[in-house]
């Protein structure tokens, strides 16, 4: 079983009708002009960190924002601007560490009614499923996506990889997701492994005290591995009934609204999990969208794009990405991109970008 919990566990459609973004935006924001996250997140993580009130205005002036931006049970403010102050508060407060910190400070009430979901499911297995369910959905932004089989792991993905900085995000959800796990299964409780895809900064043994397993670096995902005894391990708080209230709660307050309607964007969604996973064939995208290959090609065709061209694009925009925040050998960058050598690698990335990898790689850095 596979699920899909769309932007970061947090994030809702900016399109809703009650939805607030506010502060400006950059041309980056426009790019992901859809993800917005609840300001609650921003205003939990400001308020467990010890800063004067100066301070933290001058902070959020930085994104165009203020104290009351973040007030109000509907309030939301871009993704992109929760990313880039998360990751100068992180370098205010000297601790590159920071949003691993916070994350295991936070209570269910931080997501709402579907903390105390998790918290009263039967199983671990059924917490993450409905965990999972409850969260609105942004296509092509960020995911976290819980599969059972034949290995539990929870993933962390940045499909947009114009979305940084990103370690600070990235380490909060995951430790926010196991500090819920370590909750649901008492303290006795550790991870099998974690992995994280950026490299590694700080003290690598705070890291492995904190979760109290391996932590690995420069990875080709962003997990939580468990044992498989873990997750179907009963919770020790269920309760029906609260479940069956919250979750009807949950259904009430989701969000209407159409679906994007353009195919290209369902298709680029999909390919970051596929690529990592090493099948990103065009047939098997199509099954993923209940289409045949030729209708897929066809459809693209009429938006005035084709599938070769959306996987390389997106091969290359994690392959640069690679490039930029890590140290890996141009074979094994080809390789976490999906190509199997660095000639063809090469081939493309210089058709999508004008330089070779180890061009672009000197130039950015």
């Amino acid at each position: 079983m596979s699920v899909l919990i769309v932007s970061g566990i947090w994030l809702i459609n900016s399109k809703m009708n009650g939805g607030k973004i506010s502060g400006d935006r950059s041309a980056d924001d426009r790019v992901v002009s859809r993800a917005v996250i609840h300001a609650r997140v921003l205003r939990a993580i400001l308020g467990a960190v010890p800063m004067n009130v100066g301070r933290r205005a001058a902070l959020l002036d930085s994104e165009g924002l203020t104290a009351k931006d973040l007030l109000g049970v509907q309030a939301a403010i871009p993704l992109t601007s929760y990313m880039r102050l998360f990751d100068r508060l992180a370098e205010d407060q000297q601790n590159p560490a920071l949003g691993l910190d916070l994350s295991l400070t936070m209570g269910p009430d931080l997501v709402g009614a579907i903390g105390y979901v998790f918290l009263h499911s039967a199983t671990l297995d059924a917490a993450l499923a409905a965990f999972a369910a409850a969260v609105f959905s942004i296509q092509g932004v960020t995911a976290l996506q819980y599969q059972r089989l034949p290995q539990p792991v929870v993933r962390y993905v940045i499909a947009d990889e114009a979305l940084h900085p990103r370690r600070q995000d990235v380490e909060f959800s995951l430790g926010y997701v196991h500090i819920l796990v370590r909750r649901f299964l008492g303290a006795g409780y550790v991870p099998r492994e974690v992995h994280f895809e950026h490299p590694h900064v700080g003290q690598r043994d705070h890291y492995e005290r904190l979760f109290g397993c391996p932590v690995y670096f420069e990875q080709a995902q962003n997990a939580l591995l468990f044992r498989a005894e873990d997750v179907s391990a009963e919770g020790r708080l269920h309760d029906p009934h609260l479940i069956g209230i919250l979750q009807h709660y949950i259904e009430l307050a989701r969000p209407g609204g159409p679906m994007p309607d353009i195919l290209g964007e369902e298709v680029d969604a999909l390919l970051p999990g596929m690529i990592e996973a090493g099948n990103a064939s065009c047939r098997l995208v199509a099954a993923r969208l209940g289409l045949t290959e030729e209708t897929l090609r066809r459809r693209l065709r009429q938006e005035g794009a084709s599938y070769r061209h959306l996987l390389r694009r997106r091969r290359c925009a994690i392959a640069a990405r690679y490039l930029v925040e890590t140290n890996l050998g141009i074979l094994q960058v080809a390789q976490q991109a999906g190509y199997g050598e660095t000639a063809s690698f090469t081939r493309a990335f210089l058709a999508e970008t004008g330089m070779t990898p180890s061009d672009f790689r000197r130039q950015r850095r």
